[in-house]
């Protein structure tokens, strides 16, 4: 009777678990479109005070010292801009890290022959992803429970990781955008 009750709590504990690392994955994935919407708007900032910052006349009566805040300002600008873009682009590739396999189990990556510029040009969508249909059914149609935790696990792990940088790299854009803002009220009043 005790085993049984070890099997009744195991078969409702693993969709309970299943359905946990399902929520991670998406409040983890909602945080990183947050994060996004953050560097977005830094950039959006950013390029307006460079466009206010450069119509701004120089004269040749300037003095250096003005010349060179200017270029500091713009310099902190381009930088602040880098810097946001790799908060929205993180060319990061978690797969393999945290002792995981290469990538999730159940994860479709693209086709290692499919390249990008390909699709910038042309709307042909064959060969893009590495399964179809016929690859991937069968895998989670025989996959056990225990696979998709397993796989759900290494999800929950390559998401939090791209969370992790993110956030991490838009903590330096904002001290960055703090910099270029101060710099902007300098450049503009003188």
């Amino acid at each position: 009777m005790g085993q049984n009750t070890i099997e009744v709590d195991d078969a409702v504990g693993m969709p309970n678990r299943l359905y946990f690392l399902y929520k991670v994955i998406e409040d983890t994935q909602a945080t990183i479109r947050f994060l996004d919407t953050k560097a977005a708007f830094c950039v959006t900032l950013v390029s307006g005070m460079a466009a206010v910052g450069l119509q701004k006349p120089l004269h040749h009566e300037q003095t250096t010292r003005e010349h060179v805040l200017v270029s500091i300002f713009l310099a902190v600008v381009i930088l602040t801009l880098l810097v946001c873009l790799r908060v929205i682009f993180p060319t990061i590739k978690p797969s393999g890290s945290f002792g995981a396999p290469a990538e999730p189990k159940f994860y479709i990556g693209h086709n290692k022959a499919h390249h990008w510029i390909k699709h910038t040009v042309s709307n042909k969508i064959d060969d893009i992803l590495s399964d179809t249909h016929d690859s991937y059914f069968p895998a989670v149609n025989t996959a056990a429970d225990e696979d998709l935790l397993a796989s759900l696990v290494d999800t929950v792990l390559m998401t939090a990781l791209i969370r992790q940088v993110k956030s991490d790299r838009l903590h330096t854009a904002l001290f960055l955008l703090i910099g270029s803002v101060f710099l902007f009220a300098i450049v503009v009043l003188m």
